[in-house]
């Protein structure tokens, strides 16, 4: 199965184990140049792959046990580079190419000692998430410290564009090298798929850790707190509905296609739920399409000067946008775990991975909105999407984090009747054309 291929990240040969371990002591001298230089967060990250390197043979208690030297070049050479020359490379993508390694290799080492399932694939997918996840992290974190204790890791006194668009570059980096590490991986493994199988014996799945699905209602003081019935949300979302029509209308006499691009799109996003049931039979609790309603309502709204008039208004609409796109990965990610045996994904992890979504979905987001202000200045266009400096894609980024984790916490109790229809209907369609 597709264990099998992420097996192939580690070897067990007299060569390997040499030219592997010349490289981990290479990255411990390097971890132990940058403690000591106090460049604290690139000594952590070292120590961290150092770690990480290290733990199938120490869990194996054979030292010999090593991934292949050639991928552990990958993550030692911008690391080691770093430190030889700060301007060795000139971009940061073989820095986040590093980045997609470890991860690819902490994805490798979740599948093999924890309960988790995942193949080859799922991998990839997750190294690309967690590559753009990590970078956006990375400068809301440093963000955070600037304006909170007064450090200067990226507010160091240039103006607040010029920062902004350094750090947008940095997204761009880390976009690049989240597809070029995806693209290598996806090849080592169609390369290796007709190796020998590997003489290391993984440790099995024991089945009582992987339990049986169970559809899951909202928690009690949830459903209070909500305390609407069924008819009266479906008449909230039809209400913006018709609110969104007219905004459509209104941006026609107003001659802003801002206006009416927006508000097409949030009406089609809202019939969405009604598609879903009338040609998939996949009905929608009203609770969630009202909370997909409200967001892409209020998203489009704030086009009619909100959100240059009412303050925290583009807070509230990326937090409620940020819980969207969250729903809509935990949605498809369970439903896929449900619906096949290669996939297992427990709630802890499930929980990493819906932030880490929500943040790569933040980086790409502020990238489209880079990228078409860049279009608006160069070709004298007028402006869909806006950014106005770096505290403003900072603000962004921590409310999708608030979002993320609020669907994180507790808003899949919600999500999970809606999985395992989805599955039943997938598994209802494989049936049907395996019949014909």
């Amino acid at each position: 199965m597709d264990r099998n291929k992420l097996s192939k990240l580690l070897l067990n040969t007299y060569t390997n184990a040499i030219l592997s371990w010349m490289i981990l002591l290479s990255l411990v001298f390097v971890a132990f140049v940058n403690f000591t230089d106090g460049r604290y967060a690139w000594g952590a990250l070292n120590a961290f792959a150092v770690c990480i390197i290290l733990l199938p043979g120490l869990s194996f208690k054979n030292l010999s046990i090593m991934p292949p030297w050639y991928l552990l070049m990958l993550v030692a050479l911008p690391m080691t580079g770093n430190i030889i020359d700060h301007h060795l490379f000139s971009t940061n993508i073989p820095h986040y190419v590093s980045v997609a390694t470890i991860a690819l290799l902490v994805a490798a080492e979740i599948n093999w000692f924890t309960s988790v399932k995942m193949g080859h694939r799922f991998a990839i997918i997750f190294v690309f998430i967690t590559t753009l996840a990590i970078s956006g992290l990375w400068y809301l974190m440093q963000w955070l410290l600037d304006t909170n204790i007064g450090t200067s890791f990226i507010l160091d006194g240039r103006s607040q564009e010029a920062i902004n668009t350094a750090v947008m570059y940095e997204f761009m980096y880390a976009t690049v090298a989240g597809i070029v590490a995806g693209l290598i991986f996806g090849w080592y493994f169609g390369y290796k798929k007709s190796a020998a199988a590997s003489n290391i014996i993984f440790p099995p799945k024991d089945p009582r850790y992987i339990p049986t699905y169970i559809l899951s209602r909202p928690p009690a003081p949830i459903r209070k707190l909500l305390g609407i019935s069924p008819q009266k949300q479906e008449l909230a979302t039809r209400i913006m509905q018709v609110c969104l029509l007219i905004m459509v209308f209104v941006g026609m006499y107003l001659g802003d296609t801002h206006v009416v691009l927006n508000a097409v799109i949030a009406l089609g996003i809202t019939f969405v739920p009604s598609v879903l049931t009338r040609k998939y039979y996949i009905s929608l609790d009203p609770s969630l399409t009202l909370w997909i309603t409200l967001a892409v309502f209020l998203d489009a709204l704030g086009t009619l000067s909100f959100y240059d008039t009412v303050a925290r208004w583009d807070h509230l609409t990326h937090s409620l946008s940020a819980s969207v796109i969250a729903a809509a990965g935990y949605v498809t990610i369970r439903t896929v775990d449900i619906y096949t045996d290669e996939l297992y994904i427990p709630p802890r992890f499930m929980f990493i991975f819906i932030i880490l979504f929500v943040l790569a979905a933040g980086v790409i987001w502020e990238i489209l909105e880079f990228l078409t202000d860049e279009m608006v200045v160069k070709f004298e266009m007028k402006a869909f999407l806006t950014q106005h400096g770096i505290d403003d894609t900072m603000w962004d980024m921590f409310f999708d984090l608030l979002g993320a984790l609020a669907v994180a916490t507790w808003g899949t109790a919600y999500l999970s009747d809606i999985s395992h229809r989805l599955a039943r209907r997938i598994e209802a369609f494989s049936a049907s054309r395996n019949e014909k």
